[in-house]
Protein backbone atom coordinates (compact mmCIF):
# COMPACT_ATOMS: atom_id res chain seq x y z
CA UNK A 1 0.00 0.00 0.00
CA UNK A 2 1.45 3.34 -1.05
CA UNK A 3 0.53 6.16 1.32
CA UNK A 4 2.01 8.86 -0.94
CA UNK A 5 0.11 10.17 -3.94
CA UNK A 6 2.02 11.36 -6.98
CA UNK A 7 1.05 14.96 -6.16
CA UNK A 8 2.43 14.54 -2.67
CA UNK A 9 5.67 13.05 -3.96
CA UNK A 10 6.05 16.01 -6.34
CA UNK A 11 5.26 18.49 -3.56
CA UNK A 12 7.76 16.87 -1.22
CA UNK A 13 10.53 16.72 -3.83
CA UNK A 14 9.99 20.40 -4.74
CA UNK A 15 10.04 21.35 -1.07
CA UNK A 16 13.21 19.30 -0.52
CA UNK A 17 14.86 21.17 -3.39
CA UNK A 18 13.68 24.48 -1.91
CA UNK A 19 14.99 23.50 1.52
CA UNK A 20 18.38 22.57 0.06
CA UNK A 21 18.58 25.99 -1.61
CA UNK A 22 17.43 27.66 1.60
CA UNK A 23 20.14 25.84 3.53
CA UNK A 24 22.79 27.14 1.12
CA UNK A 25 21.30 30.64 1.29
CA UNK A 26 21.45 30.67 5.08
CA UNK A 27 24.98 29.32 5.04
CA UNK A 28 26.02 32.13 2.70
CA UNK A 29 24.25 34.72 4.87
CA UNK A 30 26.01 33.40 7.99
CA UNK A 31 29.36 33.67 6.24
CA UNK A 32 28.51 37.19 5.12
CA UNK A 33 27.53 38.26 8.63
CA UNK A 34 30.68 36.72 10.09
CA UNK A 35 32.79 38.47 7.46
CA UNK A 36 31.15 41.80 8.34
CA UNK A 37 31.17 41.49 12.12
CA UNK A 38 34.45 39.71 12.89
CA UNK A 39 36.63 42.74 12.00
CA UNK A 40 34.62 44.86 14.45
CA UNK A 41 36.00 42.87 17.37
CA UNK A 42 39.55 43.80 16.35
CA UNK A 43 39.01 47.21 17.96
CA UNK A 44 39.30 45.49 21.34
CA UNK A 45 42.90 44.57 20.57
CA UNK A 46 44.16 48.05 19.68
CA UNK A 47 45.95 50.26 22.16
CA UNK A 48 43.77 53.09 23.43
CA UNK A 49 45.13 56.32 22.00
CA UNK A 50 43.65 59.43 20.45
CA UNK A 51 44.43 57.93 17.03
CA UNK A 52 42.48 54.77 17.78
CA UNK A 53 39.49 56.70 19.14
CA UNK A 54 38.17 57.33 15.61
CA UNK A 55 38.25 53.59 14.88
CA UNK A 56 36.48 52.88 18.18
CA UNK A 57 33.70 55.36 17.34
CA UNK A 58 33.32 53.93 13.82
CA UNK A 59 33.03 50.44 15.28
CA UNK A 60 30.37 51.57 17.70
CA UNK A 61 28.29 53.12 14.92
CA UNK A 62 28.69 50.02 12.74
CA UNK A 63 27.49 47.87 15.63
CA UNK A 64 24.38 49.97 15.95
CA UNK A 65 23.70 49.82 12.19
CA UNK A 66 24.24 46.07 12.02
CA UNK A 67 21.98 45.50 15.00
CA UNK A 68 19.19 47.43 13.28
CA UNK A 69 19.62 45.38 10.09
CA UNK A 70 19.63 42.17 12.12
CA UNK A 71 16.45 43.15 13.95
CA UNK A 72 14.72 43.79 10.62
CA UNK A 73 15.88 40.42 9.26
CA UNK A 74 14.69 38.65 12.39
CA UNK A 75 11.24 40.17 11.85
CA UNK A 76 11.17 39.07 8.21
CA UNK A 77 12.14 35.50 9.04
CA UNK A 78 9.76 35.31 11.99
CA UNK A 79 6.97 36.19 9.54
CA UNK A 80 8.16 33.48 7.14
CA UNK A 81 8.31 30.95 9.95
CA UNK A 82 4.80 31.87 11.03
CA UNK A 83 3.45 31.31 7.50
CA UNK A 84 5.21 27.96 7.31
CA UNK A 85 3.77 26.89 10.66
CA UNK A 86 0.25 27.62 9.39
CA UNK A 87 0.92 25.49 6.29
CA UNK A 88 2.30 22.71 8.48
CA UNK A 89 -0.74 22.71 10.76
CA UNK A 90 -3.14 22.56 7.81
CA UNK A 91 -1.18 19.71 6.24
CA UNK A 92 -1.14 17.80 9.53
CA UNK A 93 -4.89 18.28 9.81
CA UNK A 94 -5.47 17.03 6.27
CA UNK A 95 -3.28 13.99 6.86
CA UNK A 96 -4.94 13.23 10.18
CA UNK A 97 -8.38 13.29 8.57
CA UNK A 98 -7.11 11.08 5.74
CA UNK A 99 -5.58 8.54 8.13
CA UNK A 100 -8.68 8.61 10.33
CA UNK A 101 -11.21 8.19 7.53
CA UNK A 102 -9.69 7.12 4.20
CA UNK A 103 -6.57 5.10 4.92
CA UNK A 104 -8.28 1.72 4.99
CA UNK A 105 -6.29 0.38 7.92
CA UNK A 106 -7.30 1.15 11.47
CA UNK A 107 -4.48 2.99 13.27
CA UNK A 108 -4.15 4.29 16.80
CA UNK A 109 -3.08 7.84 17.65
CA UNK A 110 0.61 6.95 17.99
CA UNK A 111 0.66 5.27 14.60
CA UNK A 112 -1.16 8.21 13.01
CA UNK A 113 1.42 10.56 14.50
CA UNK A 114 4.29 8.53 13.01
CA UNK A 115 2.63 8.43 9.60
CA UNK A 116 1.79 12.14 9.66
CA UNK A 117 5.33 13.08 10.76
CA UNK A 118 6.72 11.27 7.73
CA UNK A 119 4.41 13.25 5.44
CA UNK A 120 5.35 16.63 6.90
CA UNK A 121 9.08 16.07 7.39
CA UNK A 122 10.20 18.54 4.72
CA UNK A 123 7.80 21.22 5.99
CA UNK A 124 9.22 20.69 9.47
CA UNK A 125 12.76 20.90 8.08
CA UNK A 126 11.87 24.22 6.44
CA UNK A 127 10.72 25.66 9.76
CA UNK A 128 13.83 24.35 11.53
CA UNK A 129 16.12 25.95 8.93
CA UNK A 130 14.40 29.29 9.46
CA UNK A 131 14.52 28.91 13.25
CA UNK A 132 18.24 28.09 13.15
CA UNK A 133 18.95 31.22 11.12
CA UNK A 134 16.83 33.36 13.45
CA UNK A 135 18.80 31.97 16.39
CA UNK A 136 22.07 32.79 14.60
CA UNK A 137 20.86 36.37 14.05
CA UNK A 138 19.85 36.68 17.69
CA UNK A 139 23.25 35.47 18.87
CA UNK A 140 25.02 37.83 16.48
CA UNK A 141 22.86 40.65 17.81
CA UNK A 142 23.82 39.75 21.39
CA UNK A 143 27.50 39.68 20.46
CA UNK A 144 27.22 43.12 18.88
CA UNK A 145 25.38 44.39 21.94
CA UNK A 146 28.20 43.11 24.15
CA UNK A 147 30.74 44.75 21.89
CA UNK A 148 28.87 48.06 22.13
CA UNK A 149 28.85 47.77 25.92
CA UNK A 150 32.59 47.05 25.92
CA UNK A 151 33.24 50.03 23.64
CA UNK A 152 31.16 52.22 25.95
CA UNK A 153 33.38 51.11 28.83
CA UNK A 154 36.52 51.79 26.78
CA UNK A 155 35.27 55.31 26.06
CA UNK A 156 34.49 55.86 29.75
CA UNK A 157 37.98 54.65 30.67
CA UNK A 158 39.40 56.90 27.98
CA UNK A 159 37.52 59.87 29.47
CA UNK A 160 38.55 58.93 33.01
CA UNK A 161 42.21 58.81 32.02
CA UNK A 162 41.77 62.23 30.43
CA UNK A 163 43.09 61.34 27.02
Amino acid sequence: MNVYTSEEIDRTSKLKETNDKLELFFSDKRSEWNKNTDPLFEVLKVEITTDSSKKIMETQSLCLSYRQIINEQISVFLDKRSKQEVKLKKLKQDKFIWYATGFGIKTNMGEKTLLIDAHVAEEQRNIELIENYIEFLRQTNKNLESLQYTIKNIIELFNYLGR
